[in-house]
């Protein structure tokens, strides 16, 4: 519990001084777009229809302010933190792994970052992790309504975006098998619970994944239609021909650098509005530009992958099933987007990372085991990692361009094109101008 206040506290401070991004004012009009025409756009037309439903249904609870566009992330990006912990929990039976990878997701910096957004790559952790630990209940009580549950939530998952897809092959091959061991009896037994499974984790994903299409369907097209729009999706999500290349220097858009060097998400933009700014200040690049980086905290993501080779190493040779079990959900979320022809970006790292910390979380408590001292070796390794994030999380809240050290670096870097591109009136620095009225961008 406190590790979630603790989550909570980083990926809500100061949220509502965040000025508004492209992306956030996008995603409330392609809310209100999909849910009240059932029109798709105008951003991220090409991944599924949930995230319109839950930020329309955000807005119309809380409003057009913080909340109603960036509460759901905010409350997904939070939840995932417990749920690290109960699946690691699961996975290796040991409250202190759990804690340690409860720990490592809530201060990473990618994660507080899109915690933080109205774009919803934070869905990809929080909807397969929900349907994970509600699987794990399935197995401890037997009771099928958690083993719908989880179907439930894979779907919901799938519905955000397709790479929820993998870490449900994983876990249906997972079911099917202890299906095996346990199912004493004739073939037609096995075949009817094979069925059921098939059901379960498959039919009813499919089904909800359809469902968030009703307003689509409201607007008049057909379910022959649908296969159709899919395609164009597909296409569209598998060959980006439709984006532009980023007007700054992008270099980390490959997945297989992500845990063999220092990487980051690079978020700059041109402030929607100046949140509690004043409006007789003078305007200036500073004011009309936020920074946001989700940098990977190098003391976690450079131990990834000799800590998924160790998980795969136990699993072999102790034939554990929580390590063979977390290996597939890694291996098989990570090595399509290594593999994938496109740029890909970090944000969609978020649908490996859970695993990875998972796994790194494993490592760690495994390899302190052998000094005398665990304790102490654990305390200073994290100790090592808060310190590391502390500058990573006031990059990921946009605060940098207010570093006197990292401001030039990060105009220099990744707002050059911004810069060049400002009408003159804009790049008065901290002059006075008493002829403006106000520091907000003219759009």
């Amino acid at each position: 519990m406190l590790l979630t206040l603790f989550a909570l506290f980083l990926n809500a401070f100061q949220l509502s001084s965040q000025p508004v991004s492209e992306d956030d004012y996008y995603v409330a009009l392609s809310a209100i777009n999909f849910m009240e025409s059932g029109q798709l756009g105008p951003t991220m037309w090409n991944h599924p229809c949930l995230r319109n439903t839950l930020v329309y249904c955000s807005l119309l609870a809380f409003g057009s302010g913080v909340l109603g566009v960036k509460g759901v992330s905010l409350l997904f990006g939070t939840l995932c933190t417990p749920l690290i912990g109960l699946v690691t929990q699961r996975i290796f039976k040991d409250n202190r792994i759990a804690l340690i990878a409860a720990f490592l997701w809530a201060c990473d910096a990618l994660v507080i970052d899109f915690s933080r957004q109205g774009i919803n790559d934070i869905y990809l952790a929080f909807f397969p992790l929900t349907a994970i630990y509600l699987f794990f209940r399935f197995r401890e009580s037997g009771s099928q309504g958690w083993l719908l549950g989880s179907g439930v939530f894979f779907g919901l998952g799938l519905a955000s975006k397709w790479s929820a897809l993998f870490p449900l092959l994983v876990t249906s091959v997972l079911l099917i098998v202890v299906m095996h061991k346990n199912t004493e009896g004739t073939i037609r037994v096995r075949f009817a619970r094979y069925v059921h499974a098939a059901v379960m984790l498959m039919l009813v994903p499919a089904l909800v994944y359809l469902l968030t299409f009703l307003p689509w369907f409201g607007r008049g097209y057909s379910l022959s239609e649908w296969p159709a729009l899919q395609r164009s999706m597909f296409l569209e999500t598998s060959q980006h021909v439709g984006y532009k290349p980023k007007p700054w220097d992008d270099r980390d858009n490959r997945a297989y650098k992500w845990f063999i060097m220092p990487s980051v998400f690079v978020d700059p933009f041109m402030n929607m509005d100046k949140a509690g700014g004043d409006e007789r200040e003078a305007p200036s690049f500073e004011n009309a530009i936020t920074v946001v980086l989700g940098y990977a905290n190098p003391l976690v993501w450079l131990l990834v992958l000799p800590a998924v080779l160790f998980v795969i190493r136990c699993g072999i040779r102790e034939r554990d099933e929580g390590s063979r079990y977390l290996a597939g959900l890694f291996l098989m979320s990570y090595l399509p987007l290594v593999l994938s022809p496109r740029p890909i970006w970090m944000n969609t790292a978020l649908s490996v990372l859970p695993y990875a910390i998972i796994a790194v979380a494993y490592f760690i408590w495994s390899l302190s085991g052998r000094f005398n001292k665990r304790n102490l070796v654990i305390s200073v390794y994290l100790a090592l990692v808060m310190i590391v994030a502390s500058p990573l999380y006031l990059l990921a809240i946009g605060k940098g361009t207010r570093i006197p050290i990292l401001k030039k670096y990060l105009v220099d870097q990744y707002l050059v094109q911004y810069k060049q591109n400002m009408p003159p009136e804009e790049m008065v620095g901290d002059q006075d101008r008493g002829d403006h009225k106000s520091a907000k961008p003219n759009y």
